[in-house]
């Protein structure tokens, strides 16, 4: 019983070793077909992008975009078109399978979709103008358990950058030079005034003290008030 439960287990790790080389062998079969489509499609007009299991960012800066071929295989994938020339209307033909694809649109430039769905979520977030002179891109393809974007330039950019930065020492007091004082220095500067007045309320208490005892009025009232009177020299030595 137990050698035959010996042998199924050993059984299945060889299948699945068996199905992890075959697995593997695909996959470098097809990045590597992958990667000879982009290397051969470098001089033609429309442009090969490919990835399988990573991420890919095409950035067409300052060039005349003419469209593009995309095949995404478990990956990200970001067509960049934010800094594209357009002199006509584009063709954007893609295949994502398990893949994030994003594709960013300059202004000024429309477009449509054409995809087809199977569980996966197309978002267009372009708003389209209708001017002459307009020209369109057209996004077709297929889509399997993907989310492909449609997106304008900057718009993933943090709406922080849309406010000026605020000076980090406005509203702090300033010191006698002029220069602002963090509130640590400002909770020492009180600190160190309420040890000043303390110290000269000290003083002055004193002072009054010293002055009561030179005062021979007050040396009288005070004995007074304590039920007893003044003493002469004479009658101490009584």
């Amino acid at each position: 019983m137990a050698k035959k439960k010996f042998l199924k287990t050993v059984a299945a790790l060889g299948a699945i070793g068996v199905a992890s080389k075959i697995a593997y062998d695909k996959y470098k079969e097809v990045s590597a077909r992958f990667e000879q489509e982009e290397n051969d499609s470098i001089s033609d007009e429309v442009r090969k992008y490919n990835a399988i299991f990573g991420n890919k960012v095409v950035e067409v800066n300052d060039e005349v975009f003419t469209g593009c071929e995309v095949k995404a295989i478990a990956s990200n994938v970001v067509i960049d078109l934010g800094l594209a020339i357009f002199e006509k209307d584009v063709y954007i033909d893609f295949s994502s399978k398990c893949s994030n694809v994003t594709i960013v649109i300059p202004e000024g430039v429309n477009t449509a979709c054409d995809v087809e769905n199977h569980a996966s979520r197309v978002n267009n977030l372009i708003e389209n103008v209708e001017e002459d002179g307009i020209h369109t891109v057209y996004v077709i393809g297929t889509a399997v358990c993907s989310n492909i974007e449609i997106v304008p330039v900057n718009f993933y950019v943090d709406d922080d950058d849309d406010y000026e930065d605020i000076d980090s020492d406005e509203g702090l007091p300033e010191n006698e030079s002029g220069e602002p004082v963090s509130d640590d220095n400002s909770e020492s500067a009180d600190e160190a005034d309420n040890d000043d007045a303390q110290e000269d309320l000290a003083a002055a208490s004193e002072n009054d003290d010293l002055e009561k005892m030179d005062d021979p009025d007050a040396e009288e009232d005070l004995c007074k008030l304590d039920g007893t009177e003044e003493l002469t020299v004479e009658e101490v030595s009584k």
